[in-house]
């Protein structure tokens, strides 16, 4: 696959991509820079695979499952870097943090990354799992984890 062809085929993705990014850092400036940092790890390692495949781009199916494959690929590296950052930025953050969805930036980056994963990008559990790299419990226990603490929070303020 030629630079050229690779661009065309991430081009669509690229608002999933800043806005997975910044779920894991509300910065704009910072989760720019992940996203990145993320496609530049991607192409890196993938490197070989990326120059085997031979995608024909008037085949619609084959560019969407093509598609599907790199954007995962690109959120595994988004996401690995993405915690790891997110705690060096942990006071930045708190800072910065954006008012309106305070409840769920003070998540712990690894929740927000799975509820984001599961409900925002619609991925099963099975392709978090392969994304994050997590076994398949930590995985549900972070979706239930993160949703009671946000029911919680949601109920607080209903009761107050």
């Amino acid at each position: 696959m030629k630079r050229k062809d690779f661009y065309q085929l991430v081009l669509p993705l690229t608002e999933k991509l800043y806005r997975f990014a910044y779920t894991l850092i509300p910065d704009d400036l910072q989760s720019e820079q992940l996203v990145i940092d993320g496609l530049n790890a991607y192409l890196l390692k993938e490197k070989k695979m990326i120059a085997r495949k031979e995608i024909d781009l008037n085949s619609k199916k084959e560019m969407q499952i093509l598609r599907r494959m790199v954007f995962k690929g690109i959120l595994r590296y988004i996401s690995d870097i993405g915690v790891r950052r997110s705690s060096q930025l942990n006071e930045q953050m708190k800072l910065n943090m954006p008012k309106d969805f305070k409840p769920y930036y003070s998540l712990e980056p690894k929740v927000r990354l799975v509820m984001s994963l599961r409900y925002d990008s619609q991925f099963t559990v099975e392709e978090i799992e392969e994304i994050v790299q997590m076994p398949r419990f930590e995985v549900i226990e972070k979706i239930h984890n993160g949703r009671f603490l946000l029911l919680n929070d949601l109920n607080k303020g209903i009761t107050l």
